[in-house]
């Protein structure tokens, strides 16, 4: 051997041989990218395996040894095999007493039954090395893990000693001056058929090669990179190199890509629309997940007996329908919701007893019934709900010590609740949040200490609280605001920048605000508005750009400030604060915030400065699908506009509903309506 030094030794059983081949043959074979490593970096070889270098050997143990001290790492072939060979332990063992830990890079290729962690995979002598939570570096050729092209790269930029991802992107832009250099060829010798046919088949492979190292890239940028940006909220860095990686996978045919290829793009295109959904770019979402849509659906497609498979996709139309409800999209989302459902049925078809497949087509009624709510059609959304709670009931049933699908059943509850209180049919409105109200309390008694559980049961006291108004019982209301205020008090100073807890808080103030001035308590009233803007100043801080917080928050207070102004005969002050609502919506992105909540909002602000027919030609169209306070909003500007007998109808529906509201109470009686 002279004085030959190896850059590697591989060490395996060789029932991995093939594998094996394909390794070695590779690693010599690679040209590191110019650039990359130290300049007197030598190229990946020589890589030691016993077969190929000691077939002559006299002493195969002492060779063995020797091969071993002068090699700089060592490749452990993680399998079963390897794991009960004496020989690939003795090897490992006599690297380590020489090189340690540190230089072992490990290849794995399955795991152990009832063990999955990397640590699991490795022989038994190397596991030992390693202290406890510590691991080698790992090139995963596991199902689902890297894949060939990416494992390879990972064991490449540890023997050059240089960074993965530097390597992949230094690699990606040498093929691309290559395959310039190549098309620039072809070209200058375009007039010679064979020559040109030649080029053509290298550009291809070229091309193919490209595609590879691009997809390389992606796997790494959604594995380790993102684990390293996500935590510190890198996320704009990510999605800059993702956005490469989306433009090339627009312009691949998925028929060129084999299964484990169209999964890892199918996984890439998915992750890298809930990046852009997480940044609030939900046209950069849309794509990704429009792209994620297809690709999950050829792959589906090739296997339709495949329910994990049919599972992802049916994530990835979800995650289209639920970007395109956002954007105000609303037939494609509600055809997206529908398509979901149907996915999820084929899925409780292909395993009945699989109680995750059942849930998805719970979600799935869930999903399409938030929809349809928000398009006023409360019959269908009401029998989506009611759909979905069956299922999710079942669930809690079949799973008793489980707390999804008990959460997902307290859920349906509350939107039935939402959804009856918009169809006018308050009793049920109540009765459903109350029983919300019930299950969330017992989970919470089930686990003490969690926070979030117990900000739902506050929350859920507001909106108790809410309907309890509604129907005219204010000392309860009065009793449920006060309970959610120690609450949020006590969670806010637990975390003051939780901004959704701080967001509850401010509600309550508000809530709190609204059965004030319905019992007649003006001090507690002007108190409770006074916190509310204060609690308000401080969510602005966290956030100005948020417009949920502006239309349904500073909405709700510039009513109030309307209802002081009038209480105090300040008539001016109260049109001011109108014109700001209008101002405010005015002001807003076509599809944001909440159409019902804007209805309301913008009838209110035009009542104030006396535009009654402007709230009648707002609301009028609409009355059947108004909730029974934007009802009211319109029967007073019916009254104020002479038309008796349609303000007495709808006067009369309400109270016929149970909607007993102080001032509504007040208003029938003193216009003599109903």
């Amino acid at each position: 051997m002279g004085d030959l030094n190896y850059k590697a030794f591989i060490s395996y059983s060789h029932g991995d041989g093939k594998l094996v081949d394909w390794l070695h043959k590779r690693l010599e074979a690679y040209r590191p990218p110019r650039g990359v490593g130290p300049a007197d970096a030598r190229p990946l070889r020589p890589i030691f395996r016993d077969r190929a270098e000691l077939s002559a050997a006299a002493d195969l143990g002492g060779a063995i040894r020797e091969a071993l001290d002068r090699s700089e790492h060592l490749i452990v072939v993680c399998s079963e095999a390897s794991r009960r060979s004496k020989w690939v332990g003795e090897e490992i063992r006599h690297f380590l007493s020489t090189h340690g830990p540190q230089r072992v890079i490990c290849v794995l290729v399955d795991a152990p039954e009832g063990g999955g962690e990397v640590i699991d995979c490795l022989p038994p002598v190397l596991r030992e090395a390693f202290p406890p939570g510590g691991e080698p570096l790992a090139a995963d050729l596991r199902p689902g893990g890297d894949g060939r092209r990416l494992a390879f790269l990972k064991v490449a930029s540890t023997l050059l000693g240089v960074r993965l991802d530097n390597l992949i992107q230094r690699d990606a832009r040498r093929r691309q001056r290559w395959m310039a250099a190549t098309t620039a060829g072809a070209l200058g010798v375009a007039v010679v058929t064979g020559v040109l046919a030649v080029v053509a088949f290298d550009a291809r492979r070229e091309a193919e090669a490209q595609r590879a190292e691009a997809e390389d890239l992606v796997a790494y940028m959604l594995g380790d990179l993102r684990k390293k940006l996500e935590p510190v909220g890198r996320l704009d860095v990510l999605d800059g190199v993702g956005a490469r990686a989306l433009a090339h996978y627009a312009h691949v045919d998925a028929r060129d890509l084999d299964d484990e290829d169209l999964s890892q793009q199918a996984k890439a295109q998915t992750l890298l629309g809930e990046i852009r959904d997480k940044r609030g770019d939900l046209k950069g979402a849309r794509q990704a997940f429009s792209q994620a849509a297809l690709t999950s659906e050829a792959l589906s497609n090739r296997n339709p007996q495949d329910g994990k498979r049919l599972y992802d996709h049916a994530q990835n139309v979800f995650w289209l329908a639920y970007v395109d409800w956002r954007l105000a999209r609303t037939a494609d989302a509600e055809a997206g919701f529908r398509r979901y459902g149907e996915l999820a049925e084929r899925l409780t078809k292909l395993d009945p007893n699989n109680l995750d497949w059942r849930m998805e087509v719970a979600y799935a009624r869930n999903n399409l019934g938030t929809l349809l709510l928000d398009e006023g059609r409360s019959k269908d959304a009401l029998a989506a709900f009611d759909d979905a709670r069956i299922r999710f009931e079942a669930a809690a049933k079949a799973s008793p010590d489980a707390v999804q699908p008990v959460k997902d059943l307290a859920d349906a509850h509350a939107w039935l609740s939402d959804t009856h209180y918009r169809s006018g049919n308050l009793a049920q409105a109540y009765e459903q949040r109350a029983i919300a109200q019930s299950i969330v309390a017992g989970l919470l008694k089930r686990d003490p200490e969690n926070r979030p559980m117990a900000a739902k049961l506050y929350a859920g006291q507001l909106a108790l609280a809410r309907r309890a108004l509604d129907l005219g019982r204010v000392e309860e209301a009065r009793r449920l605001v006060d309970g959610a205020r120690r609450g949020f008090r006590d969670l806010t100073a637990l975390d003051p920048e939780n901004a959704t807890w701080l967001d509850y808080a401010a509600n309550v103030e508000l809530d709190a605000f609204d059965v004030a001035f319905a019992a007649g308590d003006l001090p507690a009233a002007r108190a409770a508005h006074a916190e509310a803007v204060r609690r308000i100043e401080r969510l602005r801080s966290l956030n100005p750009e948020v417009y949920a917080w502006m239309a349904r928050l500073n909405g709700k207070l510039r009513v109030q400030a309307i209802r002081l102004a009038e209480r105090d005969g300040r008539p001016e002050a109260a049109r001011a604060a109108a014109r700001e609502i209008e101002q405010s919506l005015a002001s807003r992105k076509k599809g944001e915030g909440d159409a019902q909540l804007e209805e309301w909002l913008l009838g209110m602000a035009r009542l104030t400065q006396g535009r009654s027919a402007e709230v009648i030609s707002l609301l009028g169209p609409r009355r059947e699908a108004l909730s029974p306070e934007t009802l009211y909003v319109l029967a007073r500007a019916l009254h104020g506009q002479g038309r008796i007998s349609e303000a007495s109808a709808i006067v009369n529906k309400l109270r016929l509903h149970g909607y007993a509201r102080p001032d509504f109470v007040a208003f029938s009686r003193d216009s003599s309506l109903g």
